[in-house]
């Protein structure tokens, strides 16, 4: 055995310098050239799908983010959903999501669990990322003054759970920053003296080669096989993004990207409720630059607290002077809906802003996609409207006026391709199987939550 892995690797190095010495007869210059051999050793993946999950607590007006339109005018007409409308190709409004046997506030112990209290459970996140081999990363915008040492905390408040425990979100985008994007940038690792090999690099390195260097090497590649076929893809995908014209390619996180909203943030407190929004848009602002790198696949964001009762009124927030849980979310009449309706829009017009328009560019490990293609956005809250505080399918009367209420679902992004954009989508079904479709598009197979069995949402998929 160990003498056949000794030859596999002795076969592996003389091919990567073959592949090495035809790249620099080609007249490329050596740090491609080595990519190049690098890449013909490697075992060819598929560009990661990334998961992003927004809470927003306290679910919506439903008269006032309905009704949602089609075609080019689908979102224009939405209250609440309108900042969406821009990427609305991306974008699955799913009607009659319930989670049946919950009530009030405490049903955010079950959004992701998809278990009461959360009881024996771990949050689809946690899940996801397991099955995955990688980190499940929880960010929150709370600004909670009192006890931040995490003690005295109502248990209720908490949206995920790994490995048996409730977390309480990271707070602070600058950490947020060093656990997502602390290795990107930080120079050669391993003691190789040479550049990492990974797609990314490669593709925009390759963006400078001439035509007649592209031909060159695709010739000087014939007499190789697998790594013809495997490199000659690579080669024809440059191709194709240098005949796009102006089409701006990411330059693979091979240096720290900028972060002008944390860098905002230096010196603030993340807990001072008028910094708040400063903390809504780093957070933002990091994960999307993570996902686009990669460093980050699955990230979850919490927004508030459930039962906070914050004014909205502070700088760039959306303006509203009224306590956010109480006289916002439980209003019965118009003024008040409509105001409550202007404080959740102003979270989409964020995620809309620091999150979406990042993720609109190629991705620089699929450049033919965008990174919001190769990536699914989960918004969602814990009740369907304040005013009744329903987790269920629910009628919400209103003085003579009904108005038909369900969990808010929103998913935006296709996934890599397992997500179709169909604009409104009547699922009618229990949330668990919301979070069975979250891991099917991340390609976990998710058949049972808690006591309840969990199949993926058909009429969502492509």
């Amino acid at each position: 055995m160990r003498y056949l892995e000794n030859r596999h690797k002795k076969s592996a190095n003389a091919l990567g310098r073959r592949v090495f010495l035809k790249a620099l007869g080609a007249g490329i210059a050596a740090p491609l050239a080595f990519r190049m051999s690098s890449l013909a050793m490697a075992e060819p993946s598929a560009a990661p799908v990334r998961l992003f999950i927004y809470f927003v607590p306290h679910g919506m007006p439903m008269e006032y983010a309905e009704p949602y339109g089609s075609g080019a005018d689908f979102l224009k007409g939405s209250t609440v959903l309108s900042p969406l409308a821009p990427f609305g190709q991306y974008v699955n409004v799913c009607r009659g999501l319930g989670i049946n046997g919950f009530g009030n506030h405490e049903a955010v112990s079950g959004v992701l669990t998809g278990v009461k209290d959360g009881a024996g459970a771990d949050s689809i996140d946690h899940l996801i990322a397991q099955a995955l081999g990688v980190d499940a990363y929880n960010l929150g915008a709370n600004p909670y003054p009192r006890n931040q040492d995490g003690t005295g905390f109502d248990k209720n408040s908490y949206l995920v759970r790994h490995g048996g425990v409730w977390v309480r979100p990271t707070e602070d985008p600058a950490a947020a920053a060093a656990d997502m994007l602390g290795a990107v940038g930080a120079g050669q690792q391993g003691g190789e003296s040479a550049p990492a090999a990974d797609e990314a690099a490669f593709r925009n390195e390759a963006l400078g080669l001439t035509e007649r260097q592209l031909e060159k090497m695709q010739r000087a590649l014939s007499g190789l096989t697998r790594e013809q076929n495997k490199l000659g893809i690579h080669l024809e995908s440059v191709r194709s993004l240098k005949t796009a014209g102006d089409r701006q390619v990411v330059n693979g996180c091979t240096s720290k990207p900028a972060l002008p909203a944390l860098d905002a943030l230096a010196g603030k407190s993340v807990f001072e409720q008028a910094n708040l929004r400063s903390v809504i848009d780093a957070h933002l602002e990091v994960a999307a630059n993570a996902m686009v790198c990669g460093t980050a696949r699955v990230v979850t964001m919490q927004n508030l607290w459930v039962n906070c009762d914050l004014p909205m009124n502070f700088t760039g927030g959306p303006g509203s002077a009224s306590v956010y849980h109480g006289a916002t979310s439980h209003s019965r009449e118009p003024p008040g809906r409509m105001e409550f309706a202007t404080v959740q829009s102003w979270f989409f017009a964020r995620l809309a802003e620091k999150l979406l328009t990042v993720l609109d560019q190629p991705d620089p490990l699929d450049p033919a996609n965008t990174v919001l293609h190769n990536s699914l956005i989960y918004v969602c809250s814990e009740i369907g409207d304040g005013a009744d505080h329903n987790s269920d399918v629910h009628d919400v009367y209103l003085g003579n006026k009904i108005v038909h209420s369900y969990l808010p679902a929103i998913l935006i992004g296709n996934a890599g391709g397992r997500i179709a954009s169909r604009g409104v989508v009547d699922v009618d079904t229990d949330h668990v199987n919301m979070l069975a479709t979250l891991g099917d598009a991340m390609g976990v197979s998710i058949q049972t939550i808690g006591a309840s069995s969990a199949k993926p949402i058909q009429g969502l998929k492509s």
